[in-house]
């Protein structure tokens, strides 16, 4: 008698990371969350708004505000003409002077355009001048950091001595010194604005990622565009969250410096962007050529995909998954399933369930695992107690029933009839018009039908691979 090998899945490479957006049309495919009417209202406001504007856009961690950006940035090009600048000042906080990132932003921009001498001109000014103001500890660098266009030679002795450590001359002199440096710095940059394209009033930079940035840094950045960018035709749109950037300040500066009051210092507009649709987000993130193909090469592949899809968006609206969150379960969730061959059993409600559990409460997760008498505690951690609640989720006795035949042991050493018991009670204290009465009984029922193949050895299955891909650190 000869086996038949395992049946293996066309193989498929799995982005770890989400990538660059292939932004192409207008409206893009890739706004999963349509942002599209938000961006179009905000563009004519900026774009047209009497400047300097500093414009926070505000969102949780996870909440879209880079994939937003990018969109909006596709927007202004695509539909518009218009041009914008892009600055990640979380990965530019290892300058010693937020200038400098900034700096190197624009010059990207003017080298990548015909300008006209006058502006060129202009331009190399701004980088001889940049040394003046930059700190001490900074001008060392700026050579290398500022895209070489500073001459040492042109550079004071006064300057070169802050650089190397020794004294020169008072301070005084020195702040009169960048004092002096400040106003012909504004005036070129804003000589600079001629190389917008015809009939664009405002150039909007977009500075992502500020509240991740060290606090110091951070700080350094909003006082460098207060003090050395309030130019007129230049807004910055600030991408934040703003609570955890006023907290971040606050503790910088002490329990009783006001972290919100001293950024309203700096920002003139806020703006908090739309809270998501996470269940429109998870599902157009499981439509993936590699998950789709993946159920749809199995046997009942669509039932479990749809099963999936409900179970997990019922999980993630319970536990306020942020967009990032979503991000890290999909892509575990990706890793395991391309660990499993298509012919292999597979409960993917099982699965699902153990990996939110895995990161919601892991000890009652490895509690479940080596011991299938604490289901029930399972299932009201995950879905609610219903001594506790008055209306059970969507899904609850189909979830909880699966639950308790998954922790049905065919060896006989556990019985799943006193897991059943507890519900029956439950239930026999409520009155048939209680809203929980049919999600009970369904439960009951699904717990109860032999005819229902869960099988105790799905949870061992997704135990074994869930212990692996959390060994893999997941940073979206």
């Amino acid at each position: 008698m000869t086996t038949e090998p395992e049946a293996k899945p066309e193989p498929v490479a799995i982005p770890l990371k989400i990538g660059e957006l292939s932004l192409t049309d207008w409206p893009c495919p890739e706004d999963l969350l349509e942002r599209k009417d938000e961006i179009e209202n905000l563009s004519p406001v900026l774009l047209n708004a009497a400047a300097p504007l500093v414009f926070a856009l505000d969102a949780p961690w996870g909440g879209g505000k880079t994939t937003f950006i990018k969109l909006w940035q596709h927007y202004l090009e695509s539909k518009c003409g218009y041009t914008s600048l892009y600055l990640n000042a979380w990965e530019s906080d290892f300058a010693e002077d937020p200038l400098l990132p900034v700096l190197a932003t624009f010059d990207k921009w003017l080298k990548g355009n015909e300008t006209t001498s006058e502006v060129k001109k202009s331009w190399e000014k701004v980088k001889t001048l940049a040394p003046s103001i930059l700190k001490a500890s900074a001008i060392a660098v700026t050579k290398i950091v500022t895209f070489g266009a500073v001459d040492a030679d042109k550079i004071t002795e006064q300057i070169l001595a802050e650089a190397t450590g020794k004294t020169a001359g008072n301070l005084v002199e020195s702040f009169s010194q960048q004092q002096s440096a400040i106003k012909p710095f504004k005036k070129l940059v804003g000589k600079a604005m001629a190389a917008l394209p015809k009939g664009q009033q405002n150039l909007i930079i977009f500075v992502d990622e500020l509240d991740r940035c060290r606090p110091t840094y951070a700080v350094e950045m909003l006082e460098r565009i207060k003090h050395l960018f309030e130019i007129e035709r230049l807004v910055f749109v600030l991408s934040i969250n703003r609570d955890q950037l006023s907290k971040s300040i606050q503790g910088l500066y002490g329990s009783s410096f006001d972290g919100d009051q001293y950024l309203k210092r700096f920002i003139d507009l806020d703006y908090q962007l739309r809270t998501p649709e996470t269940g429109q987000y998870l599902k157009a993130r499981l439509q993936q050529e590699d998950i789709e193909g993946y159920f749809n090469s199995r046997h009942q592949g669509n039932g479990e995909f749809d099963s999936l899809k409900d179970v997990l968006a019922v999980l993630i609206e319970r536990f306020g998954y942020t967009l990032r969150d979503i991000n890290q379960l999909v892509l575990r969730l990706r890793l395991i399933l391309r660990s499993i061959p298509i012919n292999k059993k597979l409960d993917p409600v099982v699965l699902s369930l153990m990996l939110i559990l895995r990161k919601q409460n892991s000890d009652l997760y490895q509690q479940y695992i080596d011991d299938p008498s604490v289901t029930n505690e399972v299932i009201k951690f995950l879905m609610g107690d219903p001594e506790n609640i008055s209306n059970l989720p969507d899904h609850y006795g189909w979830i909880g029933g699966w639950m308790i035949q998954a922790a049905s042991d065919h060896h006989g050493s556990f019985d799943k009839q006193t897991l059943i018991k507890s519900w029956q009670d439950q239930l026999g204290a409520i009155d048939d018009s209680d809203p929980r009465h049919y999600e009970i009984s369904r439960l009951i029922k699904l717990a109860k039908d032999r005819t229902v193949d869960r099988w105790h050895n799905q949870r061992k299955l997704a135990f074994q691979r869930i212990e692996l891909v959390e060994k893999i650190d997941v940073n979206q």
